[in-house]
């Protein structure tokens, strides 16, 4: 039995960062993956977590967490627990929906918008990996910035994307506050107590509020819920994977018996033409072209 909350599920991702009492852990955790990129974060206010389309046929945006800084920066922080094909288009389409959003207020004082803009910020957190360029880079830092002289060009949009897999670091490699918070955050269903490299106050604190035995009720019965989804999901991509495995093993199987039977017909029709017969006949045979028999 684990002692603590797996944090990829939506119920314990919510309760640990979401909720009023953890928006310690939350800003402590964005301060660690933002670093300089952004002003340090004091405090937070929660915001809801959908934003509707300007018109009825547009599409909702439905985050995981959605919150503001104290300066005016937008923060969405998403909790990614299957592989997605196209995760960073959806998370740019987020993004913008948080950008027009910033449109919404009308007039100001009597004057029209006059398009400032406050900075958005997207941190996902991802159980897969999308980058096979770079095995050991987990942590992935983007903005608009400039092609030739890559300084940044605009600080409006701003991603994070963090591919959890690739994180191998041992708690006696974890040096930084980013390298607790995601050893954290990656072995924390595996642990069955506080390792004495987290024991300062706000990991202590986390560590409590993920005890499951502090779960009551509804409570645990919600997290339950979650986790047999999160479980479900995780079978269902692992025998999608199989499937993909096998298929790609049966067609390469048929065409290297296809490219053996081309091979056999080449070989036939070199020993024909060397024995000078016909051309047309040669491809009657074989079912070779002329053009293909010509160039032997």
């Amino acid at each position: 039995m684990s002692k603590f909350m797996n944090p990829f599920t939506d119920y314990a991702f919510k309760k640990l960062f979401g909720e009023d009492d953890a928006k310690i852990y939350l800003i402590d955790f964005l301060n660690s993956i933002l670093g300089n990129n952004i002003p340090f974060i004091t405090d937070i206010q929660h915001k809801r977590t959908e934003l509707l389309g300007r018109h009825n046929t547009d599409r909702n945006s439905i985050f995981d967490l959605y919150c503001t800084t104290e300066y005016g920066e937008k923060i969405i922080i998403e909790m990614q627990k299957i592989e997605q094909t196209y995760f960073k288009d959806r998370s740019l389409f987020y993004v913008s929906s948080a950008i027009q959003e910033q449109n919404r207020k009308g007039k100001v004082s009597g004057l029209e918008w006059d398009f400032k803009l406050s900075p958005v910020y997207c941190v996902a957190i991802l159980n897969f990996s999308f980058d096979d360029k770079h095995p050991d880079k987990y942590l992935h830092i983007g903005k608009l910035l400039d092609i030739e002289t890559h300084e940044e060009l605009m600080d409006r949009i701003n991603f994070a994307f963090i591919e959890m897999p690739k994180f191998k670091k041992t708690l006696n490699n974890c040096e930084t506050k980013q390298d607790k918070w995601l050893y954290t955050l990656y072995n924390l269903e595996r642990l069955q107590d506080v390792p004495s490299e987290l024991e300062d106050d706000v990991f202590l604190e986390f560590f409590h509020k993920a005890e499951i035995s502090a779960l009551k009720g509804e409570e645990r019965g919600n997290y339950e819920d979650s986790l047999k989804y999160f479980r479900d999901l995780h079978i269902i991509e692992i025998q999608n994977h199989q499937k993909g495995m096998q298929k790609g093993m049966q067609q390469g199987i048929q065409q290297g018996i296809e490219q053996g039977e081309i091979n056999k017909a080449l070989e036939i029709a070199v020993n024909m033409k060397r024995k000078g017969l016909d051309i047309n006949t040669i491809a009657e045979i074989t079912n070779l072209s002329v053009d293909e028999i010509n160039k032997l």
